[in-house]
């Protein structure tokens, strides 16, 4: 859901972004990132803490131990009721709804526990859609990190970020930053956006666009480019048989990268990243207008949550893209070029998710898309809905059941489709 071009491709322009960066920092005072995260990198033993039955955060544990710590590094998992006085001489993770613990004191972080809620600094967040995520300073030792929330859901909202650190305080709602800050230097994210963006709203979208957009970009936010906008949703509903939404996406189109990254809440990037469009939460953050890309990044938010979250990313990736393909004929070309490029590559990793899909150029991109469209042109789209029900862990499975063939038979079949769509090709002719 959102594509992120490596350091290594922007390095010819980094001074000049680091640049635009501090300056964004200095004008509206915000907290600098600390992109060493030392707490992860250099961690060499830590103890997880649950709270006492809790299932669910317990198999979160375990996929934070997988996913984030270093191989090497000796990690445990336990209960709170299991600690042991020793544990809290070194460095703790805590995880789980903070209302879960009964002696939430005993971590010694400033983050303080309420009746009802938490408290940081003078500010008090109470509402169950609040979640956090705090990091003891650069250096500290032991180190204290945690991932909590006023309820299960706003636990694994900030459990789910795509990004941990960065900041010594990040408190989310419903998914979406809030507020961040280091030590007493405490920023509200959502009060500053208030302030930067002008609201316009359209058929199924709110769009909240930087009042620091060039003439030259705000000329493009026209009504015109608007019911373009509407138009597209209504022909993908139309073509994927779903419901028109009830609810408008709220899609932001930011000035400069350092627009999207402190506002979408993906504060790694501001370590050597360029964003162009992604989702988080439930809101589009888009680095200025580009029609395919907003449209893309209102799909998942239009098809997925009428009809999986949690499909496989390959299959996820590949619907918008799709549509970008019928949107525009030279990237359907270059999806079908690029298919052609690596047809002898067997897919099923990349499908199956053993394999990244979020490489540095855009290949599966523009690859999922012109498989996407095979399925659904050959089986039809109440078939690809089906395929598209199985969860990520189950894809394999899924070809299986929803087409009676396992997925090398498919692939075998779409690998002649392309030769014969190719033969016939203009580059060929």
């Amino acid at each position: 859901m959102y594509r992120i071009i490596g350091i290594t491709i922007i390095a010819c322009i980094h001074c000049s972004v680091m640049q635009a960066q501090q300056s964004f920092i200095e004008k509206f005072n915000l907290p600098q990132v600390d992109c060493e995260l030392k707490f992860l990198t250099e961690l060499k033993k830590a103890t997880i803490v649950v709270p006492n039955d809790s299932s669910v955060v317990w198999e979160k544990a375990k996929e934070f131990k997988k996913n984030f710590m270093r191989a090497e590094a000796e990690v445990v998992i336990k209960t709170e009721s299991n600690l042991l006085k020793s544990d809290f001489d070194g460095n703790i993770f805590i995880m789980g709804p903070i209302a879960d613990y009964s002696h939430w004191d005993r971590f010694d972080i400033p983050i303080k526990k309420l009746k009802r809620g938490f408290k940081i600094g003078k500010f008090s967040f109470k509402e169950q859609s609040y979640g956090f995520s705090y990091v003891s300073p650069p250096d500290a030792y032991p180190i204290r990190f945690a991932i909590s929330g006023n309820s299960l859901k706003a636990y694994e909202q900030a459990h789910d970020m795509p990004t941990h650190g960065g900041f010594e305080y990040i408190v989310l709602q419903n998914a979406i930053p809030k507020l961040i800050g280091n030590g007493l230097h405490i920023v509200d994210l959502h009060a500053l956006l208030k302030s930067l963006y002008t609201y316009v709203e359209s058929k199924f979208a709110i769009f909240m666009i930087s009042k620091n957009l060039s003439l030259e970009e705000r000329e493009k936010v026209n009504n015109e480019a608007i019911e373009q906008y509407n138009k597209h949703i209504e022909i993908f509903v139309e073509k994927m048989k779903l419901s028109l939404p009830e609810k408008k996406v709220k899609a932001h189109i930011h000035a400069t990268q350092e627009e999207i990254k402190y506002f979408s809440g993906l504060f790694v990037a501001l370590c050597g990243s360029t964003l162009h469009g992604f989702v988080t939460g439930d809101e589009i953050h888009n680095w200025m207008w580009k029609e395919s890309t907003i449209v893309h990044e209102t799909i998942h938010l239009l098809f997925d949550p009428q009809v999986n979250n949690k499909s496989a990313t390959f299959l996820n990736e590949g619907v918008p893209t799709w549509y970008e393909h019928i949107m525009c004929a030279e990237e359907k070309e270059r999806g079908f070029l690029k298919a052609i490029e690596f047809i002898d590559y067997d897919l099923t990793s990349v499908i199956s998710g053993e394999e990244f899909f979020y490489q540095e150029d855009d290949k599966y991109y523009l690859i999922s898309g012109i498989f996407t469209g095979y399925m659904i042109e050959t089986y039809g789209v109440d078939k690809f809905k089906e395929l598209y029900r199985h969860e990520r862990r189950d894809i394999l499975y899924g070809f299986e059941k929803t087409y009676g063939k396992p997925l090398s038979e498919v692939l075998e079949e779409y690998k002649k489709w392309l030769l014969s769509k190719n033969t016939n090709h203009k580059l060929n002719q």
